[in-house]
């Protein structure tokens, strides 16, 4: 479909840019909105607890597999039609698991949800930073807000319509809505100049497969019980990431030569400081918003046995204050620069972790407290605008950083991002399975502290006087 000639350049951009942001919130929407209803789904189809965990693991996994591939294609083919080409894949994932009878064409729906998603988060940015160049901070702050809606209506958005109409209606729903969002953005988004990436399948091979090795090492290792697995395929990822930088230099090396092909990427661009704090900052925002999200409901339930309702209520604040944050965060970058907005991020995820220690604490303590809410309450609004701060920062230095030209770089920086929220995710599961739930957040807490040494370190010098 081509975009209608008489839709003037500026409302085209109009209706482009909450398309762009909406289509992210459906993204991020599509990872978490059967969590609410998986207990259902999981008797419905005769599945097995694990089994059940697996509907929800596997989405992550596909996508820190599959988020390299898809920067390069990015690159490759262009921004929009990689974007509405996932759509459509997404589309048809949503039918599939809507017509799922039993437990593999599930999880294969899932996966291939996963796999779909993969590409919105560097499609949309490279649109994104096309369309509005001198915008950077600003766009990268509603995109952060844009993650924060989908984390904010996923669960009640699942639990609602199951309740409603039964789970799968929550496949068909969302597929319709991502219908809607594939003929916005082909009605206005422009085509953006793709970049004719080389063509290195070896290297881009041994890339994807050390991040599906990883992901599925992290999930493994969160379940207590694969750790001879998990470390193979740890192993195995390293062994991976290994053959890919040899490969690459390789290329580099001989790229002078007569016939000689350039190769995906240089790696040099990957150990700039601005490379690293984006993937550091974006890993340790993601990996806190699986914490947060995960081990908070569960502390709901097991120490002060709420229902789900109640318990939806309130982990509601944390997604509301990323979507709030979001513009502030890019007025904070604005004024203090993103190394000063990583700063005040990750204290207040610092102190989030503190308080909701001390929530946990409190409960052991005084059984039934009137406080443990409260400050369970702060802890949450505190780690939505930590985690929308650090996300901000982070994304506005990838795209201001030379690798932010490279689809193959941002895809490795994706790839980082939801390897960190496995983790997250494995954090959580090996706190409760060695019945030391308490060291949850501190555990996140010496991760925040290492980062902000990590960030003095490698601060630059001061300017001298003159």
């Amino acid at each position: 479909m081509s975009r209608p000639h008489w839709v003037p350049e500026e409302g085209r951009r109009r209706i482009a840019y909450p398309a762009l942001l909406a289509t992210t919130a459906l993204g991020t929407l599509s990872a978490n909105m059967i969590n609410a209803p998986l207990y259902r789904i999981q008797n419905e189809l005769g599945m097995t607890a694990p089994e059940a965990v697996l509907t929800v693991s596997a989405f992550t996994v596909a996508m820190a597999t599959m988020v390299p591939l898809a920067g390069w294609l990015c690159d490759r083919f262009g921004p929009r039609r990689l974007l509405v080409t996932a759509l459509g894949v997404l589309v048809s994932a949503d039918v599939l698991a809507s017509l799922a009878t039993g437990t593999e064409l599930l999880i294969g729906a899932r996966i291939l949800q996963g796999g779909a998603c993969s590409a919105i988060p560097p499609a949309v940015q490279a649109v994104l930073v096309h369309l509005w160049p001198d915008r950077r901070g600003a766009i990268m702050g509603a995109w952060a807000s844009a993650i924060g809606l989908g984390q904010a209506i996923g669960p009640p958005f699942g639990g609602f319509v199951t309740q409603a109409s039964g789970w799968r209606y929550v496949f068909i729903l969302h597929a319709a809505a991502v219908l809607v969002m594939m003929v916005l953005l082909t009605l206005s988004v422009p085509a953006v100049r793709r970049q004719r990436p080389p063509v290195h399948a070896s290297a881009l091979f041994w890339l994807v497969t050390g991040g599906g090795a990883a992901a599925t090492a992290t999930v493994m290792a969160g379940q207590g019980a694969f750790w001879l697995g998990a470390v193979l395929l740890g192993l195995g990822a390293v062994a991976c990431w290994t053959l890919f930088t040899r490969l690459t230099r390789r290329r580099l090396r001989l790229v002078d030569l007569p016939g000689a092909l350039r190769p995906l990427l240089d790696p040099a661009i990957l150990r700039g400081r601005s490379y690293a704090l984006a993937a550091a900052g974006a890993g340790l925002s993601m990996a806190s918003l699986a914490v947060f999200i995960v081990a908070v409901p569960l502390f709901l339930a097991s120490d002060l046995g709420l229902e789900p309702g109640e318990i939806g209520v309130l982990v509601l604040p944390l997604a509301l204050t990323m979507i709030v944050a979001g513009p502030l965060a890019a007025r904070l970058g604005a004024r203090v620069g993103t190394s000063g907005q990583l700063v005040r991020g990750t204290g207040l995820l610092t102190a989030a972790a503190v308080i909701l220690t001390a929530a946990m604490l409190l409960e052991k303590q005084v059984p039934g407290g009137q406080w443990t809410v409260p400050l369970v309450l702060t802890g949450l609004i505190l780690a939505g605008a930590g985690i929308a701060f650090t996300q901000s920062a982070a994304a506005t230095e990838l795209v201001s950083s030379p690798a932010g030209g490279s689809g193959t770089a941002v895809g490795i920086h994706n790839m980082i991002r939801f390897l960190a929220m496995a983790a997250g995710y494995s954090l959580v599961s090996l706190a409760y399975a060695a019945d030391l739930p308490l060291l949850i957040f501190p555990a996140l807490c010496v991760a925040a502290v290492g980062f902000l040494s990590t960030l003095r370190i490698t601060a630059p010098p001061a300017p001298g006087r003159p």
